[in-house]
């Protein structure tokens, strides 16, 4: 049993004071993978929808996903809830089950059905952990509906919280779907939206939009075997003329701004549909943006791809806040992302920096073969999920062969450590001692405290290891040419942006994306659940 212990909800008397009037709508907009890093790099290019943002809004500078394994499914389900991923349960994108041994996907759901007939499995937010901003808004302001739609359904599901109104996520030729844990059927707005959609998926590839005064970025290429994989390579054909739409479009689509075009179509089609913010109370939507992350991924985020990526993103949201501020000049917006992310390995080597890769299979196979030797067993002791942040030991093997748990353990955390590759390991035991509700500034947080707010007992492995900065698991095109996931600034650190009533401007101090949630639950003048973040002085009314 772990252990809930979370930061007290902090208001100030002068917030109190400041807060401002409710608003008829707020959009919460996630952005996949969006480092602060990032925003720095192609910031100063940007004239659309980010720049305005940022320019705009109270712009937090020195944000942080505040745990230790930063992925997708965790870092989406902390943004709206306020709480660290050990109290939303979402520790990772999957997990092992233990009654079953096999892994399990955050948003998986059995007991639900696809609503869309492109897909193998159903999702929901079943193991999903407490409550979050919709679920507060709904429940105090009579009247309010919360909505959620996103490019990926962890992401939309996520976001949404434990009773929304509406969840939708992009399924491919299909369109934007949802499951039966949501709804019997699509909306009739929806059905109309995809078939549209589904006429225009024929012929399209991906061009350098060459803003004014914009250089391309970084073009290079490395080797992988037999492989030639070419960062800086537009034009990309994503279909052409007679090319099936089957998954293989889906991929190509997914990792091109064409993902993001679709989603803001999409957000406005929910909003015109569902009427949002033309009731009499307060609606909430949540919109993630998943294009960064499929081209962060794939290509790395200095290169062609990634700069024509940013681009084509402000010019996105450029066009979703016009549109927003058409049919209410008093929308609020909020600014996230789900986690960093580093660029490729190759590329980072050439600059200097201490990068390497590693294959998942020969490492965990390493861990098995030292244990099978020291402990004189012949099956594995440890199991992994592909990304070996996590190890889990198969019980059964122990116990057959009478083995001291601990000692099993102890042996393995040492050899562990004593890899070139790893930063720290943690057994479970470890971990259930450290204080998840440590303070200080985010900026400096050490990485036991990191890796516990990323822990929580029956779903999270027996060890937990943090692998170095700038180590990156397997090798493309099998997997990804970059990633994320660590607990380290480049993948913690991202932006976070209040934009609406308030005065805008730049603020240094160090704050977390668990403030997101407390902070607006504040500004609603709302009551928050149980969180781990506090309410953070947004300043003065325009």
């Amino acid at each position: 049993m772990v252990l809930r212990r979370a930061l007290p909800l902090v208001v100030p008397a002068l917030l109190v004071a400041a807060a401002p009037a409710r608003p008829k709508l707020v959009v919460v907009i996630s952005i996949d993978q969006c480092s602060a890093e990032l925003i720095q790099t192609y910031g100063p290019e940007l004239t659309g929808g980010l720049h305005r943002l940022l320019t705009g809004g109270v712009q937090f500078t020195e944000a942080y996903q505040d745990h230790g394994i930063t992925e997708t499914g965790p870092g989406h389900s902390v943004l709206l809830s306020g709480r660290f991923p050990a109290h939303t349960g979402i520790v990772e994108n999957q997990w092992l089950d233990r009654a079953t041994g096999k892994l399990t996907y955050c948003v998986a759901d059995e007991a639900a059905r696809p609503l869309d007939g492109d897909r193998v499995h159903a999702a929901s937010n079943a193991r999903f952990l407490g409550d979050s901003l919709g679920d507060w808004l709904q429940a105090q302001v009579p009247g309010s509906r919360a909505f959620s739609i996103s490019g990926k359904d962890r992401a939309a599901i996520l976001m949404a919280g434990r009773h929304p109104s509406g969840v939708f996520w992009f399924t491919g030729p299909a369109g934007f779907g949802s499951s039966t844990a949501y709804m019997a059927q699509l909306p009739d707005w929806l059905a109309r939206f995809d078939q549209d959609l589904s006429t225009r998926f024929a012929t399209r590839s991906w061009l350098w939009t060459k803003a004014p005064g914009t250089p391309e970025g970084r073009v290079a290429q490395w080797t992988y075997g037999q492989t030639l994989v070419r960062n800086g390579a537009l034009p990309r054909l994503i279909q052409g003329a007679g090319m099936p739409l089957d998954r293989t479009f889906t991929s190509r689509f997914a990792k091109s701004p064409f993902l993001d075009e679709v989603t803001e179509e999409g957000a406005e089609a929910l909003i015109e549909g569902e009427r949002l913010g033309g009731g009499p109370a307060t609606d909430l939507l949540t919109v993630s943006f998943s294009a960064t992350d499929y081209v962060g991924h794939n290509y790395g985020n200095l290169g062609t791809e990634m700069r024509d990526q940013i681009h084509r993103l402000d010019a996105t949201l450029g066009r979703f806040l016009a549109f927003l501020t058409r049919r209410d000049p008093g929308v609020w917006v909020v600014l996230s992302a789900d986690h960093g992310g580093m660029d490729v390995v190759e590329a980072l080597k050439d600059e200097g920096f201490p990068a390497r890769r590693v294959e998942q299979a020969p490492f965990v196979a390493g861990l098995n073969a030292a244990m099978k030797a020291r402990f004189n067993v012949a099956a594995d002791l440890f199991t992994a999920p592909p990304e070996p942040t996590e190890f889990y030991l198969e019980e059964g093997v122990a116990k057959a062969a009478n083995l001291d748990r601990g000692a099993v353990l102890r042996e393995a955390q040492t050899w562990l450590q004593a890899r070139p590759e790893v930063a720290a390991a943690y057994t479970a035991k470890q971990l259930e001692a450290v204080d998840p509700a440590a303070t200080g500034s985010p900026r400096d947080s050490r990485v036991d405290v990191l890796m516990r707010r990323s822990f929580l007992a029956g779903r999270s492995g027996d060890l937990l290891v943090a692998f170095k900065p700038f180590t990156l698991f397997g090798e493309p095109p099998r997997e990804y040419a970059a990633g994320h996931g660590s607990p380290w600034a480049y993948d913690r650190r991202v932006p976070l942006v209040f934009w609406g009533p308030w005065k805008g401007g730049e603020r240094p101090e160090p704050v977390r994306t668990v403030d997101l949630a407390p902070t607006l639950a504040h500004e609603l003048g709302i009551q928050p659940g149980t969180v781990d973040g506090k309410a953070l002085d947004l300043g003065s009314l325009k």
